[in-house]
């Protein structure tokens, strides 16, 4: 006999209350319930566009390539108008109820530190969208300052600096993972007692390890997301819901049990 939905958020609860480092681990369907469009479900990026064409050699190596990249980035716009929702702002108040180690995403949007949780708890495995970098030199700017130019009429824009080609500081298609964030997320991982995931399907590596890593070291472990993963059989807890529904009716309850 399965635990009701209720029983499964009571549970989810419980091991918050008494766990002493929680890691939170989030993907892209914490991100859709902000309105941003998901890459791999149906509908998504990919059924429009051609990951192919969006590879790190291909950015390099191919001027057309670099121009689609800016082009889809245009449609995108600089996601000044996505506000976090209600999953982010649980984890954010899990970080305010001092339980919360980390938050280690595979999401851009830096919708994580505008719920709650501060910088520096914000592991960014697949990099992020608020910077545009220099390939050349290493100048950051400010994703809103290249839009401008594009939206101007630059189809190629380049570094103010040295004229480098410029990327947005995010994790490309067969770019290599970030030598330090992917390190850490290993060490907080093993290193929790509480390893909840959020809104992957847990099928991009070696962002997906993270959660193995835990269990390796004897944390329980939370799933929730409304489809399958392929460690669904290992979690403690799995609920199939939307993620800012079941985390704001978990809070609600973590914080009864702490006043």
């Amino acid at each position: 006999m399965g635990m009701t939905p209720d029983e499964l958020i009571e549970e989810v609860a419980e091991s918050i209350v008494s766990a002493k480092r929680i890691v939170v681990f989030t993907g892209a369907g914490v991100s859709t319930e902000s309105g941003i469009p998901d890459f791999r479900s149906p509908g998504g990026i990919w059924t429009r566009f051609s990951p192919e064409d969006f590879t790190y050699q291909k950015f390099l190596t191919d001027p057309e390539a670099r121009r689609r990249s800016w082009q889809m980035l245009k449609m995108f716009g600089t996601m000044k108008e996505v506000k976090p929702n209600a999953a982010h702002y649980a984890i954010g108040e899990l970080d305010r109820l001092g339980k919360l180690d980390c938050v280690i995403t595979q999401n851009v949007d830096g919708l994580h530190q505008r719920g709650g949780v501060p910088e520096e708890k914000v592991i960014e495995l697949h990099g992020t969208f608020k910077w545009v970098k220099c390939l050349s030199c290493g100048r950051r700017y400010p994703i809103e300052e290249i839009m401008e130019r594009v939206e101007a009429g630059e189809e190629v824009p380049d570094c103010e600096e040295c004229h480098g080609m410029l990327k947005t500081a995010t994790i490309a298609f067969g770019e290599p993972m970030p030598v330090s964030e992917t390190k850490e997320a290993e060490r907080r991982s093993r290193n929790s007692d509480l390893f909840i995931v959020i809104g992957s399907s847990l099928v991009v590596y070696p962002a997906a390890y993270m959660p193995i890593y835990a269990l390796e070291s004897g944390a329980k472990l939370v799933i929730i997301n409304k489809g399958p993963t392929p460690i669904d059989r290992y979690a403690h807890v799995r609920i199939y819901e939307k993620a800012g529904e079941v985390m704001s009716r978990v809070l609600e309850r973590v914080k009864k049990r702490l006043n």
